[in-house]
């Protein structure tokens, strides 16, 4: 277990700075001290530039010498603070160590792992990661303070907010009993903050559906069709209304019954991405996204697959052939180098149990897993795989006998090395230049 940093700075809430087991935000006098120590503070791997730094702290209301005032507001601080700690003149630096723990950060690396321990359906692994996004998303950031880049810092802990609802919802679905009940009270924040974000509603259907209660799902989904209609004029999207064909059929007894089904699993997983979204800066980010899941879904439906789920940066799919499994992923890997993104992937083949289009079982386990295992721009396949695409043009590089986490035995691996000329044909039509994966 890593250690705890003992540098620790709370941004959310009540103001917490404890350097090195000496708290000192009670020398951070004055709302401004505390802008620019907090924004100093979350830059803290750059340098930032007087000017940037005005911005920051005055935005629209620039005092009539900007200059003389951050002067006078530096030296301020820097007698709080003490001199070394802030450097530089035409731009400046934060020293802090480099283990330094801030509560923003790891509310939003917390989210990340919970989600990519969701699409894994490793319920137990995202507990506490979920608990700890919630808890710091919960407060206010920097509460009195002002301007767009604490407005911008405000959306984003609303966003982790959201997510972690939803993590916890799909949490609770997954594990079924009495967690049902943490998913419906976290489909209905949701639904609460988010009255137009159909994931809450899809969330409370299903919980609902789960305990038997499908009468009740089926009023959540009219709720939901009434308050777009009205206020909107549209309908739901067709990811809830598939939910809610699905319960008019339980309804007439049509399906609700779980099959037992041989399926290919595709799990596809952004390398890097908490770093990249410290560098870019959350708009970017948030267009990176935009763009990457775009990607990702095209060459999934373009090699006939089905998206399971697709929390964070992570994606679950399912397909009928390994073969075109490989293949999403191969033109997949090759297309979003476009975005300066690398993924890695990992293919399984195996008996799921599929109930109204949730797939589990130890065969998504073993896919999961596999994929973790893989590294940056690699996709590992096991021998499953391997086997049930033998004679076409895929080659492998055998990568031995793995042990997968929480799985029993060892499992043996291969890495794709080259992907046959549809994959290659599939990526030039992307605008790419396909490469061995």
């Amino acid at each position: 277990m890593a250690s705890r940093s003992r540098t620790r700075i709370q941004l959310c809430g009540k103001l917490v700075v404890d350097l090195d087991g000496h708290r000192i935000e009670g020398s951070l006098t004055g709302k401004q001290s505390r802008l620019l120590f907090a924004f100093l503070a979350l830059n803290r791997l750059r340098p930032v530039k007087r000017d940037e730094l005005i911005e920051a702290l005055w935005d629209e209301h620039l005092p009539q010498a900007a200059d003389v005032a951050l002067r006078a507001l530096l030296s301020k601080v820097r007698a709080q603070l003490g001199h070394d700690v802030i450097r530089g003149k035409g731009e400046l630096e934060i020293r802090l160590p480099s283990d330094t723990w801030i509560d923003l950060e790891a509310a939003v690396e917390a989210i990340h792992r919970a989600e990519s321990a969701v699409v894994q359906q490793q319920w137990q692994d995202a507990w506490w990661p979920t608990r700890i996004a919630l808890n710091i998303s919960k407060r206010d950031f920097l509460p009195g303070g002002g301007g767009h880049w604490v407005e911008e810092r405000r959306r984003m802990l609303d966003e982790v907010r959201l997510r972690a609802y939803e993590a916890i919802a799909a949490m609770g679905i997954g594990l079924g009993g009495s967690e049902l009940a943490s998913a419906q009270r976290s489909a209905h924040a949701l639904i609460d903050e988010a009255p137009f974000h159909e994931a809450g509603y899809r969330f409370l259907m299903q919980a609902l559906e789960a305990k038997g209660n499908v009468a009740e799902a089926l009023i959540a989904y009219d709720g939901l069709r009434s308050l777009l209609r009205e206020e909107l004029g549209a309908a739901p999207a067709p990811a809830t209304q598939a939910v809610y064909r699905r319960l008019l059929e339980i309804e007439d007894g049509e399906t609700g019954a779980p099959a037992r089904a041989l399926k290919t699993m595709l799990f596809i997983d952004m390398v890097g991405s908490t770093k990249r979204a410290a560098e870019l800066g959350d708009k970017a980010w948030r267009e990176l996204m935009s763009s990457y899941r775009e990607v990702i879904r095209e060459h999934i439906e373009r090699y006939a697959g089905q998206e399971v789920d697709s929390p964070g940066d992570g994606f679950f799919a399912t397909f009928k052939k390994p073969g075109d499994a490989i293949g999403a992923a191969c033109a997949a890997m090759t297309a979003v180098r476009r975005l300066g993104v690398e993924i890695r992937a990992g293919v399984h083949a195996g008996e799921c149990e599929v109930t109204n289009r949730r797939v589990t079982g130890i065969a998504v386990h073993v896919g999961a897993r596999i994929a973790a295992l893989a590294s940056s721009s690699q996709i590992l396949v096991s021998s499953t795989v391997r086997d049930l695409v033998a004679g076409s043009d895929i080659e492998f590089e055998d990568r031995g006998l793995q042990a997968l986490t929480g799985v029993p035995g060892e499992w043996h691996l291969f890495a794709v090395s080259f992907c046959s000329p549809r994959e290659r044909r599939v990526a030039s039509s992307s605008g790419t230049t396909a490469v061995p994966a």
